[in-house]
């Protein structure tokens, strides 16, 4: 015990890195369901937005081309609409546009590539995330894939704000396609 809380004790601390706070807002593929007086069931895909703010840890030197993403943050779906239905026959949908918006709990890791430019100054950068929205209120945990583009700006020595367009579909039991935009601010230790 005394020699693995030496080892800890020797290992050095970090400094590089940094912490930021983003906002993000975009649109999903939403399916609403609805079902004929004999049980059969028709699907309207649907376009939804989305939006949510959250923090992030940053892994790396600020003046690597590289750096590592982690994210915890709030997503606020907004709620599926009425379908639209055949105009022959009963149909029932159920009420799920009476449910509201859907907060959501969300987990990222990912990385930060550097494609064109100098990080310390204006850069042109991708990022790669994996996402688990992993905390809802209603147990609809999904899964996002998310690609970007995006540059940012260094207007001093340790603070960045960027911008990042990107594909981000979403599986939770089927794929379901969106895309967002992200802006933020980070602040780095090195």
């Amino acid at each position: 015990m005394f020699a693995l809380l030496s080892l800890f004790a020797s290992i050095p601390s970090a400094h590089a890195g940094g912490i930021g706070l983003f906002t993000q807002a975009g649109i999903h593929q939403g399916y609403a369901y609805y079902y004929d007086i004999y049980g059969a069931q028709g699907v309207d895909s649907q376009l939804l937005p989305h939006y949510g703010v959250g923090f992030e840890g940053i892994l790396g030197d600020k003046d690597d081309r590289l750096k590592g993403i982690f994210r915890l943050s709030w997503n606020q779906d907004q709620p599926l609409m009425e379908p639209e239905r055949p105009a022959e026959g009963e149909y029932f949908f159920p009420d799920e546009n009476t449910k509201g918006a859907r907060n959501d709990g969300l987990i990222s890791i990912g990385l930060q590539w550097g494609l064109w430019g100098e990080p310390t100054e204006f850069e042109v950068i991708a990022t790669t995330l994996l996402t688990s929205g992993f905390w809802t209120v209603d147990s609809l945990e999904y899964f996002v894939v998310d690609v970007g583009v995006g540059a940012t700006y260094s207007p001093s020595t340790n603070m960045q704000f960027y911008g990042v367009a990107s594909f981000s579909p979403r599986y939770r039991k089927m794929l379901a396609m969106g895309g967002q935009a992200t802006i933020g601010a980070r602040i780095f230790f090195d």
